[in-house]
């Protein structure tokens, strides 16, 4: 049976697009409170991915709403486990009262660019993952430093790519500091997916064209255009058998 791309997207945040991108995704990472989202907006989301058949996830970060999440937190490990299990937990409450399964786990902001080349964060994220929420899947890209250890632990894993951000590696974005770490236009973006669907290649801010793998595509739900994005890959996934 061929395989299909995946398109997932975060969700939750308290943007009115949600119910308009939610009919194009197979998953949803939903926000669960660390940077943004409450019990009654994941009860929503759940609803909706429910109504659709879109797969849940939950999009657990460091606990800094002030920041969204996207600023690494100098907290001890048991802290921030702490919080991401309570994190991930309301989004499990959620998905048991809809009866729909907890599919999978993608950090955000910081916290998932640190897992990407960190190895001992890494480490102990996919630890916690295992012991915790046995069985569920991880979201990180392929060759990644959680990847490999959640490779390493059998943990299972979905690799995943960036729709709509800039690369500097086939394993790194490019920092949100950076003017350019945001694709703008829909004809660059449609470039990179196109990339990916086409040639497994990643174009980085240096030229390169190098090789990434993966199963699922991701479009950040807060762009201005993650409506547009987020159609734009469904066709484009139609128009591409996976290899």
């Amino acid at each position: 049976m061929e395989k299909t791309w995946d398109i997932n997207c975060d969700l939750g945040e308290g943007l009115e697009t949600d119910k308009l991108i939610m009919p194009h995704l197979g998953s949803c990472n939903i926000a669960c409170g660390g940077h943004a989202g409450n019990e009654s907006s994941v009860r929503d989301t759940v609803k909706l991915a429910k109504k659709y058949e879109v797969k849940v996830g939950a999009h657990p970060s460091y606990p800094d709403r002030e920041n969204f999440g996207r600023v690494p937190l100098a907290i001890d490990f048991d802290t921030l486990q702490n919080s991401l299990s309570m994190q991930i937990r309301i989004v499990k409450r959620m998905t048991d009262e809809w009866k729909v399964p907890l599919h999978h786990i993608k950090f955000h902001g910081a916290l998932y660019l640190e897992s990407l080349t960190n190895g001992n964060l890494a480490e102990k994220l996919v630890h916690f993952v295992q012991r915790e929420f046995p069985g569920k899947m991880i979201y990180a890209p392929f060759g990644s430093a959680i990847a490999i250890a959640a490779k390493l632990r059998k943990v299972p894993i979905a690799y995943e790519v960036f729709a709509d951000r800039r690369y500097q590696s086939p394993i790194q974005l490019l920092s949100r500091k950076d003017h350019k770490a945001v694709l703008k236009t829909l004809s660059e973006i449609e470039q990179q997916v196109s990339l990916f669907l086409q040639a497994q290649q990643v174009k980085t801010i240096g030229g390169e064209c190098l090789p990434v793998k993966a199963d699922t595509i991701c479009v950040h739900g807060d762009h201005p255009l993650a409506v547009q994005i987020v159609k734009l890959v469904a066709r484009k996934i139609s128009e591409t058998k996976k290899p």
